[in-house]
């Protein structure tokens, strides 16, 4: 049903965004309504995002299996990130390789995606995120560590709890989500605290 909603709401939602940007475009240049059509704007491609996230939620796709190459995966998900003024100021590295694992390349870029803009944001946008590949006999492992202040106990007992967030404006269904899609995909997902501080989360997938 959430799927069905979520799905039926975002078609008008995809009309009145542009609608909004068609009647934008008819201002005067310095026209005071200007801000408020671009406030506007912003606040739909929020709920969208929120509708976006749903859909995937409530409809996890089946992985398309194929040989995937984790150093590959993460270097493209941080291309992707490159531009996001979160990670302007975020010292991030990658190290470590192992042999393929088996998996769906977009659907994993979607959970490496969701764990490096979580472990920005817990540095407040200024810290360091350390990515570790480390390689295994039947599974292998890929390591996010950030220096942030880290997450109390009783908050990582509820992180996969499906809109439990933290966050001012978050939805909560990242994490719920990327532990669905690693579930798909035979891994699993953990979150500790970092030997030095910070959050450690280890995303471990089965071997090609």
């Amino acid at each position: 049903m959430a799927a069905v909603i979520a799905h039926e709401i975002k078609n008008p939602l995809t009309a009145v965004r542009g609608a909004i940007q068609v009647i934008g475009g008819r201002l005067s240049a310095g026209s005071r309504d200007a801000p408020v059509v671009k406030e506007i704007v912003a606040r739909l491609d929020a709920l969208n995002d929120l509708i976006k996230e749903l859909l995937l939620f409530a409809r996890t796709p089946q992985p398309r299996f194929g040989s995937v190459s984790l150093e590959g995966l993460m270097q493209m998900t941080l291309d992707l990130l490159a531009k996001d003024p979160a990670f302007a100021s975020v010292h991030l590295s990658v190290s470590g390789d192992a042999p393929l694992v088996k998996g769906d390349a977009e659907l994993l870029k979607i959970v490496f995606q969701n764990l490096f803009i979580n472990a920005a944001q817990a540095t407040q946008e200024h810290g360091e995120i350390r990515v570790m590949i480390v390689p295994g006999t039947t599974t292998h492992e890929v390591r996010v560590v950030d220096n942030g202040p880290g997450i109390p106990a009783d908050v990582r007992e509820k992180l996969f709890r499906p809109f439990f967030t933290t966050k001012a404006r978050g939805t909560g269904l990242g994490l719920s989500t990327a532990r669905r899609l690693l579930e798909a995909h035979g891994g699993s997902i953990a979150v500790e605290p970092g030997e030095h501080g910070g959050t450690a989360v280890t995303v471990t997938l089965p071997a090609s």
